[in-house]
């Protein structure tokens, strides 16, 4: 997919709640993780994301729900590894090094200005 522009404040609507979606913080974010806990370059993880279907905007509420369900760092792995990468000692998730994991996303967030990914909200009737 070429210079697929991602977009943030994507905004949709379920019965009770919405959620504002900030894709490209998203996919920024993947990257991100790619080149720290992948150790691969940018232009690398730039293009890992560009042929999976990360890049693919949501169209409803549910696809978001679907991102949301997994941590942002097994969507990376899965975009830098493949299916099933966890059984080849690929960790799936940041448990054993969270401390640090958290402190570095913050970081990143904050170094590249990136909002918040999903910001759920109540739909007042």
């Amino acid at each position: 997919m070429k210079n697929k522009e991602l977009k943030n404040n994507l905004h949709f609507v379920g019965e009770t709640e919405g959620v504002i979606f900030n894709h490209n913080s998203f996919c920024e974010m993947i990257k991100h993780i790619m080149v720290k806990y992948g150790e691969i370059t940018y232009e690398r993880a730039n293009e890992k994301l560009k042929n999976s279907f990360l890049i693919e905007e949501p169209e409803s509420k549910v696809d978001v729900e679907f991102l949301g369900h997994e941590l942002e760092f097994h969507w990376a792995m899965l975009a830098l590894h493949g299916d099933m990468y966890w059984i080849k000692g690929i960790p799936s998730d940041y448990n054993n090094f969270k401390k640090e994991y958290l402190a570095w996303e913050t970081a990143i967030k904050l170094k590249y200005k990136l909002k918040e990914l999903y910001i759920y909200y109540e739909i007042k009737k």
